[in-house]
């Protein structure tokens, strides 16, 4: 396998535009925005007026696992949405949480067929 330049690794990362990260923003989105479950990802989703892109914010706890489980779920959502977030049809805040019982051993692909399945949920409002 072949390695990538550093242009290649910048364009697969996640923008830094593109994360939640200030108290406030996760604040509005907890108080308005609309809760959908798809087992193991719980998501607040609050949709944008403006023509911003959307933006994800990870709230995962400590019943979650240690801070490896942890750190491995979030990769694993940062990926899936860095990957499905241009098919969002309006832009949104999103904040992603995992149910406290989830599996730890669950892989990523579950975490991105959950991810679709949001996305097409939220499309369909």
């Amino acid at each position: 396998m072949s390695e990538l330049n550093a242009a290649d690794k910048r364009r697969l990362k996640l923008p830094r535009k593109a994360r939640m990260r200030d108290r406030y923003d996760f604040q509005r989105v907890y108080r308005h925005g609309r809760r959908v479950d798809i087992y193991p990802l719980r998501v607040r989703c609050l949709k944008k007026r403006g023509g911003d892109e959307s933006r994800l914010g990870l709230a995962v706890g400590k019943k979650n696992g240690n801070a490896v489980e942890r750190n491995r779920w979030k990769r694993a959502i940062r990926e899936a949405f860095r990957r499905h977030r241009s098919k969002l049809s309006v832009p949104c805040d999103m904040v992603f949480s995992v149910f406290w019982n989830a599996n730890k051993e669950e892989d990523s692909l579950r975490v991105e067929k959950a991810l679709l399945k949001i996305i097409s949920m939220i499309n369909s409002d």
